[in-house]
């Protein structure tokens, strides 16, 4: 039996990455293979709400060494800062017969232990002046440390592999490329309209933009785009959700956002939900009248996975990773262009884009393949990593 650990070690406020791996895990199960056992390591205060979440896929183990600020984890950090590594998280991992440990951000020192890392994305060589000094200096220490000490790395696109190039191209060998796969909610209680969960919609089509507010999300020309639409005598909405916060902005641009929206009176067509459950997200989704993601800058969006999942239109940034992702008739625009998203927006309000969304039938089987791709390309990796002639050769 290959046991693969993970560990729980991020603030659960971060959402991606508690649905990452939980479509992993997921996409793990569906594969069917009895040769390989997950195991989650999680904060023994952990709420059950994120227990719950990932215990039909994992065996779940809690641990006071990665509750933050207990004295076994602070042991972990003193026992890290001496050594460089850390010998608690070792001997757990060597106490539960652990075979690989996983997308965890920890370099195991035991090499009969196998390491794999995932980097979600390297947006500060794009992007660096949305990035203090030190969050550069340490976000790039952290995934050199990731990179050398790794056996592998997995990366969620082509697009990030090109980036991961640029700095590391004698090792990208270590590199597997996988794309992860998003799952539509289970027991989302039916299919619920969202003005039912009391979202107001006015009876009028809605274009839904779930992105963080992250600064480089560039909500500002979706925002810009309505208003001309407006202009023309349109009729709709664009709903937005996500944490309205980004501790990396110097200007406030989440304020300017709202008062881009009230000088400009779209109060009644920009909507801001904040941070909703994601049984809810998936729910807008799928009865949008179409996703949009004027993003500068993605790792492999989640949203558009999810789009993908539902058979709903989305209308992209003509990013790199976009254009990799290639939903089903997606139409692509420049993120610098409100008009140009204006007039793709109207083409949808007036029908003038052909889009035949497949039935859930279809929707389903497709949605399956991916996830068995997904599923066994990570298998196979921890396999191919964890064989015994792999073994030998890295002792």
């Amino acid at each position: 039996m290959i046991n693969i650990g993970f560990m729980l070690n991020f603030p659960v406020e971060y959402k991606g990455g508690i649905n990452y791996l939980k479509n992993l895990f997921y996409a793990i199960q569906q594969c069917k293979d009895t040769d390989v056992s997950v195991i989650l390591f999680v904060p023994d205060d952990t709420d059950d709400e994120y227990v719950a979440i990932f215990s039909p896929y994992a065996k779940i183990i809690r641990t006071k060494i990665l509750k933050r600020k207990s004295f076994p984890w602070l042991l972990s950090r003193i026992g890290e800062k001496y050594f460089g590594y850390d010998p608690l998280v070792h001997f757990l991992l060597k106490k539960n017969n652990i075979s690989c440990i996983s997308h965890s951000n920890y370099v195991c020192p035991d090499k009969k232990i196998k390491t794999i890392n995932w980097i979600p994305d390297f947006q500060y060589l794009h992007l660096p002046d949305l990035w203090t000094a030190k969050q550069l200096s340490e976000t790039s220490r952290l995934h050199k440390y990731l990179i050398e000490g790794s056996d592998k790395i997995v990366l969620s696109s082509f697009d990030a592999f090109n980036d991961f190039k640029t700095k590391y191209d004698k090792i990208s060998k270590k590199v597997e490329v996988i794309h992860f796969v998003s799952q539509p909610v289970a027991n989302q209680g039916g299919t619920s309209k969202p003005e039912n969960k009391g979202y107001k919609t006015n009876d009028v089509p809605y274009f839904y933009l779930p992105n963080q507010f992250w600064t480089h999300k560039n909500h500002i020309t979706a925002f810009k785009a309505c208003e001309i639409l407006i202009n023309r005598g349109h009729k709709f909405q664009l709903i937005t959700s996500g944490h309205m916060k980004d501790f990396r902005s110097n200007d406030d641009h989440i304020a300017q956002l709202v008062k881009y929206v009230k000088e400009n009176n779209l109060d009644q067509v920009i909507k801001f939900l904040g941070l909703i459950p994601y049984t809810d997200v998936f729910e807008l989704i799928k009865n949008a009248a179409a996703l949009v993601n004027p993003s500068y800058f993605e790792g492999w969006s989640s949203t558009v996975e999810e789009a993908k999942s539902v058979g709903t239109l989305t209308l992209l940034s003509d990013i790199p990773v976009h254009k990799e992702q290639n939903p089903q008739g997606a139409r692509f625009f420049d993120p610098d262009s409100p008009a140009e998203l204006a007039q793709i927006m109207e083409d949808v309000l007036i029908n003038k884009i052909p889009f035949f969304k497949a039935s859930p039938k279809v929707l389903k089987e497709q949605l399956d393949n991916r996830t068995i791709i997904f599923g066994q390309k990570y298998i196979d990796l921890v396999k191919n990593l964890t064989s015994p002639a792999n073994a030998e050769r890295h002792s």
